[in-house]
């Protein structure tokens, strides 16, 4: 397998503000039919859907500001579009930006002198890096589920929620969201580092 080489080294365009704002557009518009296709959701608004996959794209692809510009863009879509309105948009970003800000951060831990994307070519990398983001993004989730979510958008305390749903149990409700967003979290990052790194997206359009 051919090594993910950045733009520069590609000999590709450098992300000047043009390709940077079309690229976003492109992306951000990905992720927008991706949040319109019928998915699985839950009564408070989660859904398990390829949103993330493409907001993760944007990050292995272009870096942290890129990844949250397309986020935040997505994040006003289904605000305006999605009958979960606010709570749905915003949990969806609660939930998924770890996937891109908790790699972005683990560059920067003593593993390697790489701090660029190619340093996410490594299977344990990635592993490490993953099995992190998606700690933090169950946690992160459960938090807002249970003390923001589900109070807003079902108009009842968790209390009660807990209590019909999930036998009194608070370990029953953690168990559920976490096992939706782990899975969701795999997905999240595996799909987009097999497309860039063991694929040929990455060649073609660079990495940072």
């Amino acid at each position: 397998m051919a090594p993910i080489l950045s733009n520069r080294e590609f000999g590709l365009p450098k992300l000047t503000k043009p390709y940077f704002a079309a690229s976003a557009a492109v992306l951000s518009t990905l992720a927008i039919i991706a949040e319109i296709i019928p998915s699985f959701r839950v009564p408070w608004g989660m859904k398990l859907d390829f949103v993330g996959v493409i907001w993760v794209l944007a990050f292995f692809l272009y870096g942290l500001s890129h990844a949250l510009c397309v986020s935040i863009i997505t994040t006003i879509f289904i605000v305006g579009y999605s009958p979960t309105a606010f709570v749905g948009a915003a949990m969806k970003f609660i939930a998924t930006v770890p996937m891109f800000l908790v790699p972005w951060a683990f560059r920067y831990l003593p593993i390697s002198s790489e701090r660029g994307s190619k340093v996410f070519n490594s299977i344990l990398v990635i592993t490490v890096a993953g099995i992190l983001a998606i700690l933090v993004r169950v946690i992160a989730c459960s938090i807002a589920n249970y003390y923001w979510a589900i109070p807003l958008f079902l108009g009842m305390p968790s209390e009660v929620v807990l209590q019909k749903m999930f036998g009194n149990s608070i370990w029953a409700f953690i168990a559920f969201v976490a096992g939706m967003n782990v899975f969701q979290g795999i997905v999240d990052i595996v799909v987009p580092w097999l497309l860039i790194f063991k694929g040929r997206l990455g060649r073609y359009f660079g990495t940072w």
